[in-house]
C-alpha cells in the first residue's frame, strides 16, 4: 500500500487520569476536578485537569489549593501511594481496558503512551469500499476539518456536510479514506465509551505526526480530520516545537537555523539547503513532512519494552546517606518487582537486563546495567545499590553519600520468552545479528535530544520507562578497555576448526563464550564492585559483560536439551577380539624401519 493512501488514527483519551478517578467516584462526574501527586505543600501538584475545571483557568502544575482559589468546586484527586511513592497502578489497569477494546477491533494498534494509541485504518477502509455505504452527516456526530474554525455546531455540520457532498463528486476520491476513516474512528470511540466508560478524542490523517497534529485541535470528545489541501494553511500558524520529533533542542535547531517560528516558513527552503545544514537524511525527512509526508508505520506494539520505577529527590529530600539510598532501592525494587511478576503471568516472557539510573545534585546522570538473576525484591535492591555504591565519593566508613541523589530509577528490560516458547534457532539467529538497535530513527531527526509537549490541551502522562539521559559521563578505565579488546577480537576472525554442518553457528558461538572465560589471566579480589559472581560456573564476571554470559548458559542449556530430544544414543556393539590399548600396542611396536614396511605390506 502507498503510504500516501495510508490512513492513521490518533487515540487520544481526555484527561485520563481523571477519568480514572471518576470511574471510581462517580458523583464527581460532570464537576471541575483534578489528580494531584503527593499531598505535600498547597495539596500537591496537578498532574491532570478536566475541562471543567479549565474553565476556570485551573491548569496543571498548579498546586491543589491554588486551584480551589480560581474554582471554590474544585475536586482534588491524589494518587495513591506505596512506600512513599506514586502508585499508578489503577492507570495502568484502566489503560489495558481501553486496549483491550482497541484490540478487539484492529489489527495494527501501536501503544504511543498510557492513554494514547495509533491505529492504521487503511486495510480496513479498503473492505469498507466494497460495501459501499451511504453515508450522511448524521454518522459524524463529532467530525471537525483542520482546516476550519467552528464557533457553533450548526457551522460544524454546514461545513462538514459541503466537504463529504465534495468527497462524493470527486471522481478521483483523493479524500473519500478519509471520510471512511473518520467513519470508522466515530464507531471505535462510541465503543470504547460503551465498553470502558472513557471519553476520547481523535485525529485523522495520511501519517502519524498529522494525525497527533491535529488531534488537539478539538478537545474534548470530538475527532478532526486533516486533509492534504490542508496542510500549508494548517502548517503556516503551527509552531515548529508543536511538531512530533522537533520538539525541545531538536525545534530550537531548526527554528536557529533557517529563523523561522512556524513549519509553513520553512517551506520556501530547498531539499540542498535542508540537506546541507541538517544532513541528507534529516533534511529529506524535514523536507517531505513540511509537504505532510512521513512513512513512519504503525507497529503493532502493545507490550512495554520496559517496566520502571523512578522518583524525585529535590532540595532538601535528596538522598544524602547510605541508608536513605538502601530505603529507596528496596522500595522501587518493590514496584518493579511486583509488575514484572504480574507482567510475566499476563504476557509469559521474563526481563533479563536490571537497569539503574540516577541524577546526582552535581546533575550528573548515570545509567548502568547488570543481568537479572531472578525475580527477586531483595536481589533487585542489592545489584542496584552494588552499582550506585561505585559513585558514593565519600569514604567507605562514612555513612555519607556524595553527591547526593536527586532522581532515582530501577528498570527491568531485555525480555524474552519463555524457554519453551523459545528455539534454540532463534536464539543463535539473535546473536548473529548481536548489534541490535533499541530505539528506531529512520524517519526522525537523530539529532533530536528530547521532545517536550508543551500543548496546554494535551493530557500529561507519566513515562512507563525512564527516560534517556540526554549526556551520559562516562567512567574511564576498564569499562572502555572491554570495547576496545572486543572491537578487536572482532576485526580478526577467530581460526576454528569445525565440521561443514548447519551448527556451525553454534559450535562458533560456544567456542567464542568458552575463550572468553579462558582469558582471565587473574581472579579479582572480593571487594571490587565490578565483579558480579555468576551463579552458574562461580566465576566473577565483570557487570556489564553478564548478560551475554548469561546468554551463554542459557544457550548451552537449550543445546544440551535439544540433543538429548533430538539424538539417540547409538547402539554398543561388544567387539569379538578385546581392544588393545594405544599404550599397548606403542609398546609392541620397536618404531623400526622392518616394522613400518611390514605395516605397508600388510594394507597393500
Amino acid at each position: 500500500m502507498n503510504v500516501d493512501h495510508r490512513v492513521i488514527a490518533l487515540i487520544d483519551m481526555d484527561c485520563f487520569y481523571v477519568q480514572v478517578e471518576q470511574r471510581l467516584q462517580p458523583e464527581f462526574l460532570g464537576k471541575p476536578c483534578g489528580v494531584a501527586q503527593y499531598y505535600t505543600w498547597k495539596g500537591g501538584g496537578l498532574i491532570a485537569v478536566n475541562y471543567e475545571a479549565r474553565d476556570f483557568g485551573v491548569k496543571r502544575g498548579m498546586r491543589g489549593e491554588q486551584a480551589k482559589e480560581l474554582c471554590p468546586d474544585f475536586h482534588v484527586f491524589h494518587v495513591q501511594e506505596v512506600n512513599g511513592k506514586a502508585n499508578l497502578t489503577r492507570y495502568r489497569d484502566a489503560s489495558a481496558d481501553v486496549f483491550r477494546v482497541l484490540n478487539a477491533n484492529y489489527k495494527l494498534v501501536e501503544k504511543a503512551s498510557i492513554d494514547e494509541a495509533y491505529v492504521d485504518l487503511t486495510e480496513d477502509i479498503q473492505r469498507l469500499k466494497e460495501s459501499q455505504l451511504k453515508l450522511t452527516i448524521d454518522d459524524f456526530p463529532s467530525t471537525h476539518l483542520a482546516g476550519f474554525t467552528t464557533k457553533t455546531n450548526d457551522e460544524r455540520i454546514e461545513i462538514v456536510n459541503k466537504w463529504l457532498k465534495d468527497c462524493e463528486l470527486d471522481d478521483e476520491k483523493r479524500n473519500y479514506d478519509l471520510v471512511l476513516g473518520a467513519y470508522l474512528v466515530e464507531k471505535l470511540r462510541k465503543k470504547v465509551k460503551e465498553e470502558t466508560g472513557f471519553f476520547c478524542s481523535a485525529g485523522i490523517a495520511r501519517n502519524k505526526i498529522l494525525a497527533k497534529l491535529c488531534c488537539g485541535f478539538n478537545k474534548p470528545r470530538k475527532q478532526t480530520i486533516l486533509t492534504h489541501s490542508d496542510i500549508d494553511h494548517v502548517f503556516d500558524n503551527t509552531p515548529v516545537q508543536k511538531i512530533q520529533g522537533l520538539g525541545g533542542k531538536a525545534g530550537d535547531r531548526v527554528m536557529e537555523l533557517f529563523k523561522v517560528d512556524n513549519m509553513g516558513q520553512l517551506r520556501k527552503y530547498s531539499l540542498d539547503a535542508l540537506q546541507a545544514s541538517l544532513g541528507e537524511s534529516n533534511g529529506c525527512w524535514l523536507y517531505n513532512l513540511v509537504r505532510g509526508i512521513e512513512t513512519t508505520p504503525v507497529s503493532s506494539r502493545n507490550l512495554y519494552k520496559s517496566i520502571s520505577a523512578s522518583k524525585n529527590f529535590p532540595g532538601k529530600t535528596s538522598l544524602d546517606t547510605t541508608e536513605k539510598v538502601r530505603s529507596w532501592c528496596q522500595n522501587l525494587a518493590e514496584e518493579v518487582f511486583n509488575r514484572l511478576e504480574k507482567d510475566r503471568a499476563e504476557n509469559k516472557r521474563r526481563a533479563k537486563l536490571l537497569t539503574v539510573t540516577c541524577t546526582s545534585a552535581t546533575n550528573e546522570t548515570i545509567a548502568r546495567s547488570c543481568p537479572i538473576n531472578e525475580y527477586s525484591i531483595d536481589r533487585f535492591a542489592n545489584d542496584a545499590y552494588r552499582i550506585l555504591k561505585q559513585f558514593n565519593k565519600s569514604p567507605s566508613t562514612s555513612n555519607i553519600y556524595s553527591p547526593a541523589i536527586t532522581n532515582l530509577g530501577i528498570g527491568a528490560g531485555k525480555f524474552l520468552d519463555s524457554v519453551n516458547s523459545r528455539s534454540i534457532a532463534d536464539l543463535f539467529s539473535k546473536q548473529t545479528n548481536k548489534s541490535e538497535q533499541i530505539i528506531s530513527t529512520e524517519n526522525t531527526i537523530n539529532w533530536q535530544e528530547e521532545d517536550e509537549d508543551e500543548d496546554n490541551e494535551q493530557e500529561e502522562t507519566i513515562t512507563e520507562k525512564p527516560p534517556s539521559p540526554p549526556v551520559i559521563s562516562p567512567v574511564k578505565g576498564d569499562f572502555f578497555r572491554k570495547f576496545q579488546k572486543n572491537d578487536e577480537q572482532m576485526k580478526t576472525p577467530a581460526k576454528i576448526e569445525t565440521k561443514p554442518s548447519s551448527s556451525s553457528s553454534i559450535t562458533s558461538f560456544f567456542s567464542r563464550y568458552t575463550t572468553n572465560e579462558n582469558s582471565c589471566n587473574s581472579i579479582p579480589e572480593q571487594s571490587d564492585d565490578r565483579y558480579i559472581t555468576c551463579t552458574k560456573c562461580n566465576k566473577p564476571i565483570l557487570a556489564w559483560d553478564m548478560p551475554e554470559h548469561e546468554d551463554f548458559h542459557y544457550a548451552r542449556e537449550l543445546q544440551k536439551e535439544e540433543n538429548k530430544n533430538t539424538f539417540q544414543p547409538a547402539t554398543i556393539i561388544k567387539p569379538t577380539k578385546p581392544m588393545k590399548r594405544k599404550n599397548e600396542k606403542q609398546q609392541n611396536d620397536n618404531h623400526t624401519l622392518d616394522a613400518f614396511i611390514n605395516k605397508k605390506s600388510k594394507n597393500q
